[in-house]
């Protein structure tokens, strides 16, 4: 009797494996959800904080966010140029106009420069120069030491144009990233680094402490007449006192926008879900996510011609 029984479970079972190998494709795809990888930076910083609500969010709405960490917003945009498998990244608006810049010396930079689009904006990223309370201006820098961030990252970009345009003309420059930056500074390895970021920055919250005696130098450019890169891309703000432990008084300095990025022939397939994802949940990534959520304004493309802007659907 426990024989028969045995076999009859085996034929069943083999049935229900029949029947389950020969269910069309298109309904098991059906299912499954749509993965989108998004080049997003270092790990430590906001743009893979972002992304990583997005990845958590997504799963309910059955879409698979892949985050591919990078060492920065340069690094982004040559992932995605690169790779035809990662459609997505974010960057800093003035990476595009130092695209342009270098587009007729590079024949990769004038590629890049012609075919990156902006699908949505996000936020402003602060600037923030920070060095022990023994340097009190920027210019002071001239002759010292200076770490301008990981090498690929937008503060690298930031840092270099920033310090070109002020006349800061460093002693020794190095590339580090925020973690190795803010230990350099610890140790007087350095000087002062630069980091280009929304505030407020986990990392610099959690990675410095008051006893460091650390803070943000003011920051702000000369007045240049029918300058636009500089009036247009950056603009000046102010960090209000208090948004790090260790940082008590208010400073003036500048910020740039961060945007989603794709190329201009990308297919929209890839580059509209995760857009609409934004702007259809954007009260619960506010309420629930990063607080530089809270700064993004999807409607906001102004700053950009609006050759610039992704064709791709995004509301």
């Amino acid at each position: 009797m426990k024989k028969k029984l045995y076999y009859l479970l085996c034929g069943f079972l083999g049935i229900m494996v029949m029947f389950l190998v020969f269910i069309p494709s298109h309904t098991v795809a059906q299912n499954s959800p749509m993965e989108i990888k998004i080049a997003t930076g270092n790990e430590s910083g906001e743009y893979y904080s972002v992304a990583k609500d997005l990845e958590k969010f997504a799963l309910t709405k059955n879409l698979d966010i892949d985050l591919i960490p990078t060492r920065g917003a340069l690094d982004n945009i040559d992932n995605v140029f690169r790779h035809e498998t990662i459609p997505l990244g974010v960057t800093q608006s003035d990476l595009l106009a130092f695209l342009n810049t270098f587009a007729n010396k590079d024949e990769i930079a004038r590629l890049q420069a012609e075919s990156i689009r902006a699908v949505l904006p996000l936020y402003d990223e602060e600037v923030h120069l920070i060095t022990r309370k023994d340097i009190n201006s920027a210019s002071e820098l001239t002759g010292k030491r200076v770490s301008i961030g990981e090498s690929g990252s937008g503060t690298s970009t930031t840092a270099s144009t920033l310090m070109y345009h002020l006349d800061i003309q460093p002693k020794a420059i190095q590339a580090l990233d925020i973690k190795r930056s803010i230990d350099a500074l610890r140790k007087q390895e350095i000087d002062g680094f630069f980091y280009v970021v929304g505030v407020p920055a986990k990392v610099l919250e959690e990675q410095i402490l008051p006893e460091d005696n650390f803070h943000v130098l003011p920051l702000a450019l000369p007045t240049q007449p029918n300058d636009e890169f500089l009036s247009k891309i950056y603009a000046n703000a102010v960090l209000p006192a208090n948004t790090y432990g260790w940082q008590t008084e208010s400073v003036n300095t500048l910020n740039v926008k961060s945007y989603l990025f794709t190329f201009a022939d990308e297919d929209c397939n890839h580059v509209t879900p995760v857009a609409k994802l934004i702007t259809e949940n954007l009260a619960w990534l506010q309420e629930n996510g990063d607080p530089v959520w809270k700064k993004v304004n999807p409607k906001n493309l102004s700053q950009l011609n609006s050759q610039r802007v992704s064709s791709c659907p995004v509301m």
